[in-house]
């Protein structure tokens, strides 16, 4: 197949971290034997904020997307199709794609169905999980994201709980599927923890605490700084590690001050590094108010780590003996989970089984989308509005 892929979720040479279980898909349909082109929008605010590096991925176009900021955030995919569609243009000119996908349903999601409309080809979303459990609550943006669900050909979600969301926002069953990501399982498998805290210089005799990911309101880091104070252990306080970086760290971090030697800041961490810190763990931490399948809790399970993690999205799905969930936006309950996990006594570590592989995942997604192919509908070229 020839796949465009659509999105602003993606690493970038300005923030190489970002979106890099997208860039995992790429290079798995790749792998499969699939050609594969990007379109990266940009933020414009993101080189006020970094210096660029180097292209992720050569076969990424990343142009620059202006947008009125805190404003109008219904119509912000008029905006991004004013930086996509010259893009898709470009990037078409001597190939083109068979479908196109999108993830993230606004405004990603409505810019690459219009660049499926412009191409006449059928055009299928990915939902990640915030963009249709927290930005439908916003009327007018709801309205804009329900259109958008309404004219994919195919909706895939991560998990029961966001198909079941999607079919309420009224979009037919029977253009709902699921999609899986996967684990690298060559990279992302259970060691010696104590060789893994010994390459990174982290303490042996000390229970360590990880969370990983983008430091934005959603991901709940709030409520962790809210809960740290409760967390009990046997002897030492715990040590938390917060790997990543985002609009919240300035504030994270000036917070973190009052509890000296027991909060670090680790920053960005490069996916083919991210295992040892995993194995490292007693426990992966997640407190979201939002989330599909987070791959956070993934890698660690298949690292051998078990996780503590608000109840939402399709967390519960990956509970295993060793794992807790708790409700969102609760202090209490968090700091009651993060010590009984603390306090059990240590388990084997071994990869939970029901961790897919990623390449089992990429066949299963590579078998969905050819049978959107043999069902599609040859779409009219349209030009852009």
């Amino acid at each position: 197949m020839r796949i465009l892929l659509v999105t602003s979720v993606f690493p970038t040479p300005y923030r190489p971290t970002k979106g890099t279980f997208n860039a995992a898909l790429v290079s798995g349909l790749r792998v499969a034997g699939d050609s594969v082109c990007v379109v990266a929008p940009v933020p414009f605010t993101d080189p006020l904020r970094a210096t660029r590096g180097p292209a992720p991925d050569p076969d990424t176009s990343y142009p620059l997307w202006f947008y009125p900021p805190r404003l109008a955030h219904s119509s912000h995919h008029r905006w991004m199709q004013l930086t996509v569609l010259p893009a898709v243009r470009r990037v078409t000119a001597a190939w083109q794609p068979d479908l196109v996908l999108g993830y993230w349903t606004h405004p990603d999601g409505a810019a690459a169905l219009r660049a499926a409309q412009l191409l006449g080809v059928p055009g299928v979303l990915l939902v990640g999980g915030s963009d249709v459990q927290l930005l439908t609550a916003q009327p007018a943006r709801r309205a804009v994201i329900v259109k958008t669900l309404q004219q994919a050909d195919r909706v895939l979600t991560v998990g029961a709980p966001l198909a079941a969301r999607v079919a309420a926002l009224g979009i037919p069953q029977d253009r709902i599927g699921s999609f899986q990501r996967g684990v690298d399982s060559a990279r992302f498998f259970p060691t010696d923890p104590t060789a893994a805290r010994t390459r990174l210089g982290l303490p042996l005799n000390r229970h360590i605490i990880l969370w990983v990911g983008r430091m934005v309101p959603v991901k709940g880091l709030d409520v962790l700084l809210d809960a740290w104070p409760s967390v009990k252990t046997p002897s030492q306080r715990p040590l938390l590690l917060l790997i990543g970086e985002g609009e919240e760290r300035a504030a994270l971090t000036q917070r973190a001050r009052e509890w000296p030697g027991e909060v670090r800041f680790v920053g960005p961490v490069a996916q083919s590094e991210l295992p040892d810190w995993y194995r490292a763990a007693d426990v992966v931490v997640l407190p979201s108010r939002s989330e599909g399948i987070p791959n956070v809790l993934l890698e660690g399970l298949a690292c051998g780590t078990s996780f503590v993690a608000s109840d939402v999205g399709a967390v519960a799905e990956l509970l295993e003996p060793a794992s807790r969930v708790v409700p969102p936006d609760d202090p209490v309950a968090l700091a009651a989970a993060l010590s009984e996990s603390l306090q059990a006594p240590p388990m084997s570590r071994r990869a939970t089984t029901g961790v897919l592989d990623r390449s089992e995942a990429i066949a299963d997604l590579r078998q969905t989308l050819q049978g959107v192919l043999t069902a599609a509908v040859p779409r009219a070229r349209g030009e852009p509005g």
